[in-house]
């Protein structure tokens, strides 16, 4: 059973060590979790490496790590497709298209949806239950 499903976000907290990254590592040591992520989720999380990342072998690396080892993937399915979109309308604000499809992944599997991405508290936490992880920091520049 599925017990957390973390969006692209949660991973790149983790491998970029920001903030909520040492939460995101206490899921995977706590062997009474299964951790997965959306397959929606790993075009994102590709994209993402290879542009914070100047070494595409360090990127192809990660993403491997990620999305074929610390990770289940879970499919979107017609009845997923459909929860995105009751997903989409009950939330309280704008929803970029593919977090309602992440959100649904999650409440297919009654996982907790692990993000931090402020807009995803728009989808309702007695439908979709959320761990949110702290913001990206922004340094200050000198």
């Amino acid at each position: 059973m599925i017990t957390h499903l973390l969006d692209t976000s949660a991973l790149l907290a983790h491998y970029l060590d920001e903030p909520g990254a040492a939460r995101v590592e206490e899921l995977w040591k706590d062997r009474a979790n299964r951790v997965a992520v959306c397959v929606l989720t790993l075009p994102e999380l590709k994209t993402r490496l290879d542009a914070v990342l100047t070494d595409q072998d360090e990127a192809d690396r990660a993403f491997r790590l990620y999305t074929e080892q610390l990770t289940v993937p879970v499919a979107v399915t017609r009845e997923v497709a459909l929860a995105a979109i009751e997903l989409r309308e009950l939330a309280s604000g704008r929803l970029p298209l593919i977090d309602p499809v992440i959100a649904a992944c999650a409440k297919r599997e009654s996982a907790v949806l692990v993000h931090r991405d402020p807009h995803m508290t728009a989808i309702p936490a007695e439908i979709v239950q959320q761990l949110v992880l702290p913001e990206k920091t922004v340094r200050p520049t000198t």
